[in-house]
């Protein structure tokens, strides 16, 4: 197993750091004064603590205790609509493009609940990079640590999905390559960022290795860790390392498939099932294993079922889908991203955990009316 070793620093970069956490308002002048250094000196200090993770954003402000780490897929959306789709055929429609990949969506959905949140992800240095770092700057994400590679070497993901008159799936392609660019390599120069947040979050389009690293790393903080499931393929990168986590959120397939009550080859066959019985089935798997984290398990339009081990016993809470009119159901991209960055957010904010799904709930029934990946609207749900 990889030895993690501690980011270190030069005496005059613990220096400049010094003077900063006395004075975050310091002028490079005066840090240059009280160090007798050149004021390019002090500029070329600041950036190297900036990349090691000691300072956030666009000042000198010292990573704070309530920051929120994000890592995982960044990608350009391109959603073909086909409102009178004909299998085997060329169906007409039209076409829009958005900022996604669950990380991402994740991210910028808890900016606009009003969270202080850092992304760590890997970019293209081409068009639909550029798109993606200008629109997630744009949400309130801190971008500053993106890893962003040559063009020549790397395309920035894309998701191509087409959906039917309803707005749902009807297939897709996620070109998610260049997310091997997220390794242990670049983990460790961003180790101080995750060290400090008060949660961390990541999704399973990270490479396993990857996975275990961030799981490496975090398991004696004192972070708060939540994973999104992504799909069911994915998910099964989690297995044999949940009870590192605090807290999984997925839909009944990838809760089934992760948990090993159901092989992918019988997931079709597990689908026909109750929702009811399916749940029961991973009531009966979680009593029986307590070293699961909380599971928040989405399920559509019956809404969301929540377990969690509490003095010896288990706790089933279901929480009601929210209202929504079939017509004002854009598309559902982007939903499942919605409902964990809510529930993260009212973590955050030190609501109780039923506050906090339930905020995740309003959050997914925002999403689901908008043609954009992240509605702007969750502004108004802080």
């Amino acid at each position: 197993m990889e030895v993690l070793t501690i980011e270190t620093l030069t005496t005059r970069e613990k220096e400049v750091l010094e003077l900063i956490k006395k004075d975050a308002t310091i002028s490079r002048e005066k840090i240059a004064a009280e160090l007798a250094i050149s004021e390019s000196a002090v500029g070329t200090y600041i950036h190297h603590l900036s990349s090691k993770g000691y300072l956030l954003g666009r000042g000198y402000i010292t990573a704070p205790e309530k920051k929120v780490v994000v890592v995982g897929g960044a990608n350009l959306d391109i959603k073909g609509y086909s409102p009178n789709y004909i299998k085997g055929s060329s169906s007409p429609g039209w076409i829009e493009e958005s900022s996604g990949g669950v990380g991402r969506n994740i991210a910028e959905d808890m900016a606009l609940l009003g969270q202080e949140v850092v992304l760590l992800t890997a970019i293209s240095s081409d068009h639909f990079g550029q798109k993606l770092k200008e629109e997630t700057r744009d949400a309130g994400v801190d971008i500053s640590h993106f890893k962003i590679a040559s063009a020549q070497e790397h395309k920035t993901g894309v998701y191509l999905a087409h959906l039917d008159q309803n707005g749902d799936l009807i297939g897709a392609v996620n070109d998610m390559r260049i997310l091997k660019e997220i390794d242990s390599n670049y983990l460790r120069e961003k180790r101080k960022i995750i060290e400090t947040s008060a949660m961390m979050i990541f999704d399973t389009n990270l490479e396993e290795s990857t996975i275990n690293y961030l799981i490496e790393l975090a398991s004696e903080k004192k972070m708060i860790k939540i994973v999104d499931a992504v799909s069911v393929e994915k998910s099964l990168k989690l297995k044999g390392k949940l009870e590192s986590l605090d807290y999984l959120r997925g839909n009944l397939d990838e809760i089934e498939t992760v948990l090993d009550i159901v092989k992918i080859k019988d997931s079709e066959k597990s689908q026909k099932l109750s929702i009811k019985n399916r749940i029961k089935k991973i009531r009966d798997y979680y009593q029986q294993n307590k070293y699961l984290p909380d599971l928040i398990i989405s399920t559509g339009k019956d809404g969301a079922y929540y377990l969690s081990h509490q003095d010896g016993k288990v706790k089933l809470e279901h929480f009601k889908a929210a209202e929504i009119n079939s017509e004002e159901i854009v598309e559902t991209t982007g939903a499942g991203d919605a409902l964990t960055a809510g529930l993260a957010a009212g973590i955050m904010d030190k609501y109780s955990i039923a506050e906090a799904i339930e905020l995740g709930i309003k959050a997914s029934a925002l999403t689901v009316k908008s043609e954009l990946t992240c509605n702007p609207d969750l502004a108004e749900l802080k």
